[in-house]
């Protein structure tokens, strides 16, 4: 995302989970959205500090397409956990 502008980019979602936010871009990409997690390398130099948030940045174009996969993932495990419950 060198290649963009910083007005061309938006904050799609925010998280204190770092392995959550790396999920979120991989499904992002999977997607055909083009994305950058942000604020992760602090976790690199300091094994995390607690709190501090890893943002995930897209284009602005990209920002409704961004949002709809991010809500079929999250909801995802929750509908795989209720046709496992249907099915015991």
């Amino acid at each position: 995302m060198s290649t963009m502008n910083e007005d061309e980019v938006v904050r799609v979602i925010t998280t204190t989970n770092y392995v959550q936010a790396h999920i979120w871009e991989q499904a992002l990409r999977d997607a055909g959205i083009r994305c950058k997690v942000v604020g992760d390398e602090l976790t690199a130099g300091l094994g995390g500090i607690p709190g501090v948030p890893a943002e995930i940045w897209v284009h602005k174009d990209d920002i409704d397409r961004a949002t709809k996969v991010l809500e079929e993932v999250k909801a995802a495990p929750a509908q795989e956990e209720e046709e496992d419950e249907q099915e015991a």
